[in-house]
């Protein structure tokens, strides 16, 4: 091979190397415009405005009959100026929840961060196959557990390919809703300063190292504790640690631990709702003052509970 054929073989080469991955982008129709003077555009809705069809005809004749549903089709948009998921969803006459797990965000905020959004021509809800968040890991334990339809897809994207299990017009539960909009728990006392943070700490008994598994909420004693969620008394007690504790079992395999209390107000097995007075704010166990230890378990695991709380502007951290 001559000098400058050799030369052009590696640029072309390199080349191919460099613009591969952006190929994977070329596999989907590009929405320049979200409105129907866009073809692309008018092309998404028509294939959106034909499911709702044939879903509305299929259910008419109902009864047993299984539902054809038309081909997936997904597309691309890259956004421009603001936007947000609710009125983008809106705009395409699909579900949030549908624009949310195909591009893998966990909350509405990380929409808006989005340089390219995926947009699939059918509602649903998509499961990745190997998921990496806790609403992706609830999403797919729920929905394998209940043995619903599904469609196994492939979606290519920059950073590689994604496996998903589709179940068209699906919708988020309600903990998966919940969860996604973080209003997942409400805060478990009328008011309170968060005195120790969950993570590492230095324990006021031992003065050692200690991962805090909690949080603690400084309040007076007497003080209402309110159940943070609907679920169902699993364990009420005393130990030498909490003091006087309350345990409840929640939908989405969450736990909540409210220890420290003067009072228990329910019993085993009762089920509560959600702020309703559960107990009172006290000082048993090992404690240095009247606060209540409150702990968010799923699957037997702690988890931080202060992202998940949807009431923190009525409290204060120190």
């Amino acid at each position: 091979m001559r000098k400058n054929e050799k030369f052009y073989f590696i640029l072309l080469l390199f080349s191919v190397l460099i613009l591969t991955p952006l190929k994977l982008f070329s596999d989907y129709p590009e929405i320049h415009s979200l409105s129907m003077s866009d073809p692309v555009f008018k092309q998404l809705q028509e294939s959106i405005g034909n499911f709702y069809k044939i879903q509305s005809k299929n259910r008419i004749r109902e009864q047993g009959n299984k539902l054809e549903y038309p081909e997936l089709l997904i597309f691309t948009y890259q956004p421009r100026g603001k936007f947000d998921l609710f009125s983008m969803a809106a705009g395409l006459n699909l579900p949030y929840d549908t624009l949310a797990t195909i591009n893998r965000v966990k909350t509405a905020e990380d929409f808006q961060k989005l340089a390219r959004i995926y947009i699939p021509s059918l509602p649903g809800i998509f499961v990745p196959v190997k998921p990496n968040s806790t609403l992706e890991d609830i999403m797919y334990s729920w929905r394998r557990a209940e043995r619903k339809e599904y469609r196994r897809i492939t979606l290519a994207t920059g950073r590689g390919k994604m496996e998903f299990l589709f179940y068209i017009d699906d919708r988020f539960h309600p903990v998966e809703r919940a969860y996604f909009l973080k209003i997942l728990f409400r805060f478990p006392l009328p008011r309170g300063i968060i005195t120790s943070p969950y993570g590492e700490r230095i324990s006021p008994f031992s003065g050692h190292p200690q991962f805090h598994t909690g949080i603690d909420i400084a309040a007076p004693t007497g003080t209402d504790v309110y159940a943070v969620r609907d679920g169902i008394v699993e364990e009420t007690g005393y130990s030498r640690v909490y003091g006087n504790y309350i345990i409840l079992r929640h939908a989405g395999g969450y736990e909540t631990l409210y220890g420290h209390l003067s009072r228990i107000n329910v019993r085993l097995n009762n089920r509560v709702r959600s702020g309703m007075v559960i107990g009172k704010v006290g000082s048993t166990g090992m404690a240095t003052g009247p606060h209540l230890h409150f702990e968010i378990r799923r699957k037997g695991k702690t988890t931080n509970p202060v992202p998940l709380f949807s009431g923190m502007e009525r409290t204060e951290a120190q």
